[in-house]
């Protein structure tokens, strides 16, 4: 069993899906790769670059931890990160929360924001994806450059959203091989969520596999779509 990278940039831009506490070195040189990440609360978080690109005006709250430890440039590729770990970000880097969501899915440290790649002990994905009443659309994206391909019915989109955070969720399962479809969750602010179905097998990278109905959803739409 493998523990997956939720946010599907990460697999786009530092191509590859491991476990963010024990990666490779680099082939090209000594120094690890490393995924920009910080781990707090037994979460750990992504750096989410398709929503930091956006360059939105984020209303950050309390904050809720700091920075204990810089990987980069210190930690070996066995190391095993905990609770303050950071890859990039310095030592005593502060981390607030987002006004309007659950630090459990996004917080902000150093201009940035992080969401969750792998959560704590939680039971299902709604109880630390906080989209609920926040969704604007679901997305195809094209598996070359993630540009716009379809976009979910409202009826499919509500009955989508209701599906997934009801599902179990389940911290490490198999990974999967052979089509994968790239659909992304946009946001009412303008952010998105992005992820990876695997129709062969019904695994997603929220921790789980799709529901019936959220197959039924996935096929209808790519149908529409000719995805």
């Amino acid at each position: 069993m493998k523990k997956w990278i939720m946010i599907v940039s990460v697999v786009l831009l530092a191509g590859c899906s491991g476990n963010i506490s024990n990666p490779l070195p680099s082939p090209l040189n000594s120094a690890i790769d490393w995924v920009d990440f910080v781990k707090w609360n037994d979460n750990t978080y992504s750096a989410n670059y398709e929503t930091n690109e956006l360059d939105l005006d984020w209303e950050t709250g309390a904050e809720v931890g700091k920075v204990k430890y810089k990987l980069d440039g210190h930690a070996g590729a066995n190391h095993r990160s905990k609770n303050g770990d950071a890859a990039y970000l310095p030592k005593g880097t502060k981390l607030y929360e987002i006004k309007g969501y659950d630090p459990d899915l996004r917080i902000f440290a150093d201009g940035k924001v992080y969401e969750v790649s792998e959560a704590g002990n939680f039971e299902t994905i709604g109880d630390f994806l906080d989209i609920q009443g926040k969704v604007k659309r679901v997305i195809l994206q094209s598996e070359e450059d993630l540009s716009l391909v379809g976009e979910f019915s409202e009826e499919h989109t509500a009955e989508f959203i209701e599906e997934l955070l009801a599902l179990p969720y389940k911290e490490e399962y198999e990974l999967s091989e052979g089509k994968r479809v790239f659909y992304s969750i946009e946001l009412e602010d303008g952010s998105m969520t992005r992820s990876l179905y695997w129709p062969e097998t019904g695994y997603m990278t929220y921790g789980g596999k799709a529901s019936d109905r959220m197959k039924a959803i996935l096929e209808e739409e790519m149908n529409r779509w000719e995805y």
